[in-house]
């Protein structure tokens, strides 16, 4: 292979939205590591609660906007060409968002009041006026992430996130040296992030917010059909990501959560290159079905999936092969039950690129209720599991290996109600993934040869 070539092919790289993607996700996770870290060392631990909680109802929140407008929104809006139908989709997301907005702040403000009369929550007034406060602040930020992700302008989208991260770090290093870094200082300037933002997103134009009057009942209503699920299944799916803690600290104590806590952070860092070219699939993946070229989607689909299933073999294989002293490396000596958590972790990783393309398939044919379905049955599958691991087995690990098991259902059941729809099949993808790294590696050897 020439330089040249060499080069080229390392631009093409660099270009792709997946790459992309992957760099402003992995960016994005080291500075929020980075500012926890930060935070953990120069606030009391007292102030650093006071912000955890914060943090915690505001992410729960934030999550369940994006899980009732987001796939919905990628979904209709990346197979629109025409400027009106793009704005009246985009002017539907902005009114849904207020309407959740205003449906929050009533509800958050019902549950401190109720606290109050109770003798509860002291400080709870004052959390939910900075809850509120951000959500409003961070409106334009969230929509113009949103409607880039729908364009596939996965540039643009990062920057923003990344810019909100970097500017918060800025003010913390600066309130750490003026000696005034608490819980009250850290809510200012997290707002205060968001508010300068998202001015220069609605400056840039990129959160279109001259479209909030242009959407209609019929956008709102199609928005809310098909959000009523996919939000449905973001919150099981978070139930199922913490039912097996939840269960292991009220059966086990939590002794046992560190020991299955531990190996779980390095789960995170497999997770996080598979939802970044997953997102990057999912606007591809709706153009080619509003087209109605189910042939060209199933193939592109399973050429996705199986690649990414492919290229994870070996990180899976090298997490099997050095549990041990990954687990060591992280948590140092005393957690020799992890490893073998982390093994059967890494054997159920395996799973997760198709798994989590089945589900973003079956959001795509407009059968979102379906993919509820299929991760409904894993979490039963999951806790029925997880109660006879530590009921009768009393085993940590065990709850590990019941993980392969919930996967593998929701594996086969995500293809098997997806085949209905799109000629797709769980061996189709798989084979195709070796037989576009096979087509890659013909080409490197060509390239060699020149």
């Amino acid at each position: 292979m020439t330089i040249k070539a060499l080069q080229e092919t390392s631009v093409r790289l660099l270009r792709t939205n997946a790459f992309v993607s992957l760099a402003g996700n992995g960016l994005s996770a080291g500075l929020g590591l980075l500012t926890l870290a930060l935070l953990a060392r120069v606030c009391s631990k007292e102030e650093f609660g006071k912000w955890i909680l914060f943090l915690t109802v505001y992410s729960l929140a934030d999550t369940l906007r994006s899980g009732l407008i987001l796939n919905a929104l990628v979904r209709h809006l990346a197979a629109e060409t025409t400027t009106p139908m793009i704005r009246r989709w985009a002017g539907a997301a902005w009114q849904l968002s207020g309407a959740f907005l205003v449906l929050m702040a009533f509800l958050i403000f019902g549950v401190v009041a109720v606290a109050r009369l109770l003798g509860y929550g002291e400080s709870w007034p004052a959390l939910a006026g900075w809850i509120v406060g951000l959500s409003v602040a961070a409106l334009p930020v969230n929509l113009s992430g949103w409607l880039l992700q729908a364009r596939s302008r996965f540039k643009a989208m990062q920057s923003i996130r990344v810019g909100v991260q970097v500017l918060f770090l800025v003010f913390i290093v600066i309130g750490h040296f003026a000696k005034m870094l608490n819980s009250g200082y850290l809510l200012a300037t997290y707002t205060v992030t968001h508010v300068f933002v998202s001015l220069v997103v609605l400056s840039i134009g990129w959160a279109q917010v001259n479209t909030v009057l242009v959407g209609t009942v019929q956008e709102r209503r199609s928005l809310l059909d098909f959000g009523r699920f996919s939000m449905g299944t973001l919150l099981i799916s978070n139930l199922l990501r913490s039912s097996d803690r939840l269960l292991l600290g009220a059966l086990m104590g939590p002794e046992a959560v560190v020991i299955y806590t531990l190996p779980q952070r390095f789960l995170e860092l497999i997770e996080m290159p598979i939802r970044s070219i997953v997102i990057t699939d999912m606007p591809r993946l709706a153009q080619l079905y509003a087209n109605r070229s189910l042939t060209a989607w199933a193939s592109f689909f399973n050429q996705q999936a199986g690649r990414l299933w492919l290229l994870l073999l070996p990180l899976s294989i090298g997490g099997l092969l050095a549990a041990q002293p990954l687990v060591h490396l992280l948590g140092g000596n005393g957690y020799g039950d992890s490893g073998n958590v982390l093994r059967f972790f890494m054997a159920y990783a395996l799973f997760l690129p198709l798994d989590r393309y089945s589900g973003v398939g079956l959001d795509v044919v407009n059968k979102p209720q379906q993919n509820l379905l299929k991760v409904s049955c894993m979490l039963v599958v999951n806790i029925v599991g997880d109660y006879i691991a530590i009921v009768v087995f009393k085993s940590v690990v065990g709850v590990a290996f019941v993980s392969i098991t919930t996967f593998l259902v929701g594996l086969f059941l995500g293809f098997r109600l997806l085949r209905v729809y799109a000629p797709v099949s769980l061996f189709g993808a798989i084979q195709a993934g070796f037989a576009t790294v096979h087509q890659f590696l013909k080409h490197v050897r060509h390239e060699w040869a020149r």
